[in-house]
């Protein structure tokens, strides 16, 4: 799990306070994956990125406040459905397990999430879609590098999607009426 992840995750539920228990920041995996890029760890990274999202914006669905917030919710759940399907063709090929659970630490964290209300809980929403998809969007271009087609070949259609919700996110978070 990264520590820039949950950093923002804890600072847009206002747990900043909170000590953020971290395997490792998202600069160290990105640094790692473009030094010699591997797929099997790619697949393994991408995946559960995948599950956060769609864990995170199912809770979004229910709870948005903002009907644009709950929009970028429903975007989000219908085109990683499409990348979870893709990816678990890429997991079969590089013998890597999806995973059917997040990590403790983001588990509990995502429950917080789901306790905020209003605004609060659109604010910390929007703050954990745009940090998510800066990390996403990093490893998908190092992705790039592959010598495995499929691969490539899977960051390339996706790269301009993560880009595109990654835009939205942020977009509306400036939008969005400070708390």
């Amino acid at each position: 799990m990264k520590k820039l992840v949950m950093a923002a995750m804890l600072a847009a539920m206002g747990m900043s306070s909170i000590p953020v228990l971290a395997e490792e920041p998202v600069e160290e995996v990105a640094s790692e994956l473009s030094a010699a890029h591997d797929d099997k760890k790619f697949v393994q990274v991408m995946a559960h990125e995948n599950l956060i999202a769609v864990r995170a914006a199912r809770i979004a669905v229910r709870k948005a406040r903002n009907s644009k917030v709950e929009a970028l919710a429903l975007q989000e759940l219908a085109e990683h459905a499409d990348v979870n399907e893709e990816l678990e063709a890429l997991a079969k090929k590089h013998g890597v397990q999806m995973p059917t659970a997040l990590h403790p630490v983001v588990a509990d964290l995502l429950q917080r999430l789901a306790n905020l209300q209003g605004n609060r809980f659109d604010r910390a929403y929007l703050h954990i879609v745009i940090e998510g998809h800066q990390f996403d969007v990093a490893i998908l271009s190092q992705a790039l590098l592959s010598q495995d087609e499929d691969v490539k070949a899977f960051a390339a259609k996706n790269l301009p999607i993560l880009r595109r919700h990654l835009q939205a996110a942020q977009e509306i978070l400036r939008a969005l009426p400070a708390e």
